[in-house]
């Protein structure tokens, strides 16, 4: 899959826009590097052009991933285990991750460490849903605490949480069972909520609200 290139958009106040979508970047979680992410609607090349947007935000703000001259060295490929990637020509360029919901795809783009996203809503966790496979006791217990005792929307802010930082090890679930990814404490920050998720690794996570629902972008 080839990204074409194109020329920077200008950024008033530090945001580009993009179809429906804002860039917004995080700084907190990634200290002496800059992590970005956005949204666009879901279709055919969304993910190739959303992932341009992001690498000409990101080269704004760390000149290390600047742009190649040749408009087709930048590829989109995807791993054995479905981990997204981006070359630069021959190099690696910086961690991206996806994350699909309600006709909308989001992306998120980091200088440094490797990045995870998630959205994920209520709906998703209506009753039947079987929690005891995916939360521990305690983790529900300090989500349902946030969302004013609501489960599906308390479940939905966990579950972001730890997809997000399953993405961000590049294995996704497919390495680890939902109990083994560990949401400890919430503390609010920087508009949003803060979390050490522990799976084979620390992790840092941050959630907002989208909607009802939640989307979580985590770094490892």
């Amino acid at each position: 899959m080839r990204v074409r290139r194109r020329e920077p958009a200008a950024c008033p106040r530090g945001q580009d826009h993009i179809a429906h979508g804002t860039i917004h970047t995080l700084s907190h979680l990634v200290p002496g590097g800059c992590l970005v992410f956005a949204f666009t609607k879901s279709g055919r090349g969304a993910e190739t052009g959303l992932a341009l947007v992001l690498l000409q935000a990101l080269a704004r703000l760390d000149p290390r991933w600047n742009l190649p001259s040749d408009e087709n060295a930048l590829t989109l490929h995807k791993s054995a285990l479905g981990e997204p990637g981006l070359l630069l020509g021959d190099k690696q360029g910086p961690s991206l991750s996806f994350s699909h919901g309600k006709g909308q795809l989001w992306a998120a783009m980091s200088s440094k460490g490797r990045v995870g996203i998630d959205v994920a809503y209520p709906e998703e966790f209506t009753a039947g849903y079987p929690f005891d496979r995916a939360f521990r006791p305690e983790e529900l217990d300090s989500a349902r605490a946030l969302c004013h005792n609501d489960t599906a929307r308390g479940a939905a802010l966990i579950w972001s949480a730890k997809e997000a930082s399953v993405k961000a090890t590049g294995a996704g679930f497919s390495r680890f069972d939902p109990l083994d990814v560990r949401v400890e404490a919430p503390h609010f920050s920087e508009q949003g909520i803060r979390f050490e998720v522990l799976a084979d690794r620390p992790i840092c996570a941050w959630a907002r609200t989208e909607g009802r629902g939640w989307l979580c972008v985590a770094l490892a």
